[in-house]
């Protein structure tokens, strides 16, 4: 009889050729595809356990019934159940004043406006178009510089000055 393991080993004729082999192999494991394999006698099943695995009602839950809230319940509404205390609107505070905007500020804006218009619109004062066009460079120069000039000084990057200890 042939033991178990008999179809892992290669048959003991070796006058078969290597390729002849392997199609007869594969040969047998598709004609033995939709076979049933065949189970031990000591783990085959019992014939009295083929009843379903569930009752044919449906699973057992052990809930509460829905008219008592669990306490996973109240924990997961996070008290939206809970009654509130008055029902209240939010009133957002009033926005804070718009800040003044400098004189210093408003003039150097002029002054760039000013300028450009001076710079295209040569014939707009009574001197000659050279005159007139080095004016509105100086007006958008001088307004840009004013600008510049009102920056705070230092940024968001800058350090803050480290202290040099105590001052005797």
């Amino acid at each position: 009889m042939p033991s178990p393991d008999s179809h892992d080993q290669p048959p003991a004729d070796s006058s078969r050729s290597e390729p002849d082999h392997v199609d007869a192999e594969f040969a047998r494991i598709v004609a033995g595809f939709d076979a049933a394999p065949d189970w031990p006698t000591d783990e085959k099943p019992d014939a009295a356990s083929k009843g379903p695995i569930w009752p044919v009602s449906g699973p057992v839950l052990n809930r509460p019934a829905p008219d008592e809230p669990s306490l996973l319940d109240g924990l997961d509404t996070f008290g939206a159940n809970l009654p509130d205390d008055a029902p209240e609107t939010f009133v957002p505070p009033p926005a804070p004043p718009l800040p003044k905007i400098p004189f210093a500020a408003i003039l150097a804006v002029l002054s760039i406006v000013l300028g450009f218009v001076l710079f295209f619109d040569r014939g707009l004062l009574p001197v000659s178009g050279g005159v007139s066009m080095l004016l509105g460079i100086a007006g958008v120069l001088g307004g840009a510089a004013a600008l510049i000039m009102r920056l705070r000084p230092g940024g968001e990057d800058d350090e803050p000055p480290s202290d040099d200890g105590a001052v005797v």
